[in-house]
């Protein structure tokens, strides 16, 4: 675990003084992919420090190659989750298994403590949640590979192709519009020597060239170690929901487990197990609960089941890479043949349309409620759609116009430009990737409230684990400092690139961590921390003046039972440690950047984007001595901090924020309130209007009756008329006597 706490002077170093890298004589890439990487090897300009940073460990991306690897993730994921389910068995096969067992008569002690393990195991392990595994153990995971990949390139003394740029167009053509044919080599070339990172998919290897080599082993022997602790710290939260009654699953009593383990031999209880740490149980006040976890963690059927969940998944993880390797190279194949084809017909594609699809558009999503409404056209509480390759990505307006100056502030910083066509490009790829991270507790940040304080009281200028859509910008001079998970999507928006990459030595100063919630991750970061503070402190906390002051505020939930917790608890450089309670603090939401104003007032109890934190945290505060004499700690941290949490800063922003919030929150109550009609309501509204419409057709029949009759009159007196002019009626309407007389005499 060495790899995650070196720092990167080296690399640095490396990138500074080499002119050039390549493939070695013995490479098995094809002719074409040596031609494009061999056009990248000439380094004669001087690439952005941020950029070699943020671009160190994993090649550009591009919306079709985003587009392959997210598919293959979500394949993934899915078959992670059965694959989890099925490491026991239902609670109908166990039921049987176990009264077939309870007919034997005679047991050995191992078997009735096997038993009595898997009474308990087995339930807990059903209701333990495969997608919060996979979510906190791809965090650790990608943090082993990204540490072996920077040994190798360290040990190699070998340049990533993609950072050897020979002037500005090719740094434009490279990293801010590469193509599929360019990324495709760039894999290809690093898996074979193990200087590529794969940001999204597990990897069943760091590099593919040599299997057997001891880096892969060592990774392997590592990626067990880190399933092994993520399932025994999520074992342990499900086992206090069993125990507490919020499962539907059946365990025995706590004190029937207990007195069976007891009545057990002691010599044969541990005879086949390993040993078991202490610490696995950490956090466990309650003794009984503590010696069960302790003997189930330790037993044969844990361990077993721990290993065959390891082993299908790095089978599962070979299938997947392979075929997101195959898939990547099919879209190479295709895109070099449709421009083979341009070039044969002698024609240039026109800039304005793509056939392959591969542009992105965004176009403004239209709310059907509020087309009544008088919305202004330029208001921000809207979403917009970013859609390409037949996926349709969202985004709030508000968030969309951030990423576009932080776009603009990059270009303009790196190449003295603002003004670019790719920003379109670059959007999708960042919605795609970080939409693979299901976690949104994972992915959530303190509030902007929060890093103010700090930026007040300490200077503190870097966020270490953020984002381009939750990262805090400067508002009154000065450029957004961020470290990201993804360098290769988060660059052109200003990110750094991977904390475990940043040089803080460099920096000095201040610096904010509200890492992923994993236990090994914290853990990883604690020792980077350590390094660096280390190396500053001297002997004996004596300070010197040429040393900077470097101090991490850390943010984390307090799990006592947490490996991380208790590495930064235990550390010599801890200053002050402050204790936010639950009921009283807020964290921005995660997937902020997908919803509107007003749909998140609706849910978020009327605290805008933020959602009310689901345990107490731990702020951390490590100094080294430079930062302890310069930045003293005393309780007004604690109080500041506090009110910072809670939302109650008496600032303008947050008087705005929060007047415009009530004005949506009354909008969307009044529209809530139209909608919520109940079905009687409904059935007597339709009555009202039946009978409405019934009685004016009754009506209308009655004046079409007396119009008729009235015509019909009218038509026989016209007639009457027309019969007395010819003297064939008489004025009174009768007929005269002598035709009376004549009809008569003929009627006779």
């Amino acid at each position: 675990m060495e790899s995650h706490i070196r720092g990167d002077e080296d690399m640095f170093a490396l990138l500074e003084e080499m002119g050039g890298g390549g493939a070695s004589a013995s490479s098995p890439t094809t002719e074409k992919e040596d031609s494009l990487i061999d056009n990248t090897i000439k380094n004669t300009f001087t690439m952005p420090r941020t950029l070699t940073q943020a671009f160190q460990l994993s090649p550009p991306s591009n919306p079709e190659v985003e587009i392959i690897r997210h598919r293959n993730h979500e394949k993934f994921k899915s078959d992670f989750y059965d694959l989890f389910r099925n490491c026991v068995p239902s609670s109908a096969v166990a039921a049987a298994t176990l009264s077939k067992a309870s007919a034997k008569h005679q047991e050995s002690p191992n078997a009735q403590r096997n038993q009595c393990i898997r009474s308990v195991l087995q339930p807990v392990w059903r209701q333990m949640p495969a997608h919060s595994i996979w979510e906190r153990l791809q965090f650790s995971l990608k943090t082993l590979e990204a540490g072996c990949v920077r040994d190798n390139q360290k040990t190699m003394g070998q340049l990533p192709p993609w950072c050897c740029i020979e002037s500005e167009e090719q740094l434009i053509n490279h990293l801010l519009c590469p193509s599929v044919q360019q990324i495709n080599a760039w894999v290809l070339h690093g898996k074979q020597r193990g200087i590529v990172w794969e940001p999204l998919l597990p990897v069943p290897a760091i590099s593919s060239q040599d299997i057997n080599d001891q880096t892969n082993q060592g990774y392997r022997r590592n990626t067990f170690s880190l399933i092994e602790e993520e399932v025994k710290f999520q074992f342990i939260r499900s086992f206090k929901k069993c125990i507490g009654g919020g499962s539907r699953e059946a365990l025995p009593s706590v004190d029937k487990v207990y007195s069976t383990m007891k009545s057990l031999p002691e010599i044969d209880t541990f005879s086949d197990m390993e040993e078991v740490k202490k610490d696995d149980v950490t956090g466990i006040t309650n003794e009984k609960q503590a010696f069960i976890l302790q003997n189930i963690f330790g037993s044969q059927p844990f361990k077993k089941i721990v290993q065959k969940l390891h082993k299908k998944m790095m089978y599962l993880a070979e299938d997947t890479y392979a075929h997101f390797l195959s898939d990547l190279k099919k879209t190479s194949d295709r895109k070099a043949a449709e421009e083979q084809q341009q070039l044969n017909k002698g024609r240039k594609r026109k800039g304005g349309k793509d056939k392959s699809g591969s542009m992105p558009k965004i176009t403004f999503i239209d709310d059907d409620d509020d087309a009544t409404t008088d919305r202004k056209k330029n208001d921000t509480d809207r979403q917009a759609r970013v859609i390409c390759g037949g996926l349709s990505m969202k985004i709030n307006i508000d968030h969309m116009q951030k990423l576009e100056r932080l776009h603009k502030r990059t270009l303009s910083n790196i190449l003295g430009a603002d003004e670019s066509s790719s920003f379109a490009r670059l959007l999708f790829t960042l919605l795609l990737r970080y939409d693979a991270l299901e976690g949104a507790g994972l992915q959530s940040a303190i509030p902007h409230s929060v890093f103010r304080f700090l930026h007040n009281k300490f200077g503190c200028k870097f966020e270490s684990f953020a984002s381009p859509f939750n990262c805090y910008e400067m508002k009154q001079g000065g450029d957004s400092e961020y470290g990201t998970a993804f360098g290769d999507t988060d660059a052109w928006f200003g990110s750094e690139g991977s904390f475990f990459g940043v040089d803080f030595l460099r920096k000095g100063g201040c610096f904010q961590a509200n890492p992923p919630f994993a236990s090994e991750f914290m853990e990883c970061m604690y020792q980077r921390m350590h390094h660096f503070l280390s190396m500053t402190n001297g002997d004996n906390d004596t300070v010197d003046e040429e040393v900077p002051p470097i101090q991490f505020a850390i943010f984390v939930p307090a799990w006592a039972e947490s490996s991380g917790w208790q590495s930064l608890m235990s550390s010599p450089y801890l200053s002050k440690h402050c204790i936010i309670d639950q009921k009283k603090h807020y964290y921005a939401e995660g997937t902020q950047h997908r919803r509107t104003q007003r749909e998140s007032n609706a849910k978020d109890d009327g605290k805008g984007s933020y959602r009310i934190a689901s345990f107490d945290t731990s702020v951390f505060f490590l100094q080294n001595a430079a930062a302890k004499k310069k930045w003293p700690l005393d309780d007004e941290v604690q109080e500041g901090l506090e009110k910072a949490f809670a939302l109650t800063e008496d600032e303008e922003e947050v008087k705005k924020s929060s007047v415009k919030s009530k004005k949506l929150r009354q909008k969307s109550a009044h529209r809530q309130a139209k909608k919520q009609t109940t079905t009687q309501q409904k059935k007597v509204i339709k009555q009202q209007q039946q009978q409405q419409q019934q009685q004016p057709e009754k009506k209308k029949r009655k004046k079409s009756s007396t119009a008729g009759k009235k015509k019909l009159m009218s038509g026989g007196e016209d007639e009457m008329n027309i019969f007395n002019s010819l003297g064939l009626v008489d004025g009174d309407g009768n007929e005269g006597k002598q035709r009376k007389k004549s009809r008569s005499k003929k009627n006779r």
